[in-house]
């Protein structure tokens, strides 16, 4: 099953009480990813009072979630804009706030809403794209069958990338990560077949 990826990064600046909260989003497929992003901002806004997140990164089913308060009262920060990312349908997405005090506290209903209001913003604003896992396969058949095979590929959604003639015909293909190959069954080619 796919899911939604940002297709571009997105900013978003709001103030409240004269509390400045500076809301960044970027795409990140992998941990290291979101630690460089995450780092960047540090090194830009070395005097932020606070610079909490929320991510998601992998699939909707299993993915690799996180999130950090910085300082703020625990559940006011991160976990706002971590359940906007999950309600959201987005996955492989960082959500940063840098956050300057302005002087009045906002208590803790004012501090969730003001986080989660900056990231649902941003999330409404940015592009989006379609994704969905693929994996690679080799498929193998005889010449009179080729014209079969294909037809069973591209009902499967499944793209050709390569063919290759010898004494047989193989296909590498790129389908679904999720689909069901057993209509495939004959023709794949097990990892270590010569």
């Amino acid at each position: 099953m796919g899911h939604k990826q940002p297709a571009s990064d997105g900013f978003f600046e709001s103030v409240e009480k004269r509390s400045r909260f500076i809301t960044y989003c970027e795409k990140v497929c992998h941990p290291e990813e979101f630690k460089q992003f995450l780092e960047r901002l540090r090194k830009q806004y070395p005097d932020a009072r606070h610079i909490c997140y929320g991510f998601r990164i992998g699939s909707l089913a299993n993915a690799q979630r996180g999130f950090s308060d910085d300082g703020e009262p625990s559940g006011t920060a991160g976990m706002p804009i971590l359940n906007v990312i999950d309600h959201s349908g987005f996955s492989d997405i960082a959500i940063i706030v840098v956050r300057y005090f302005g002087g009045t506290k906002l208590g803790t209903g004012g501090l969730a809403r003001a986080y989660s209001e900056g990231a649902s913003s941003l999330i409404k604003s940015i592009k989006w794209v379609n994704y969905e896992a693929k994996q690679a396969i080799k498929l193998h058949c005889h010449f009179q069958k080729e014209h079969q095979l294909r037809y069973l590929i591209k009902q499967l959604a499944g793209r050709v990338e390569t063919v290759e003639y010898s004494q047989h015909v193989e296909l590498s293909i790129s389908i679904a990560e999720d689909t069901d190959l057993s209509t495939l069954g004959l023709y794949r080619v097990n990892l270590g077949d010569d």
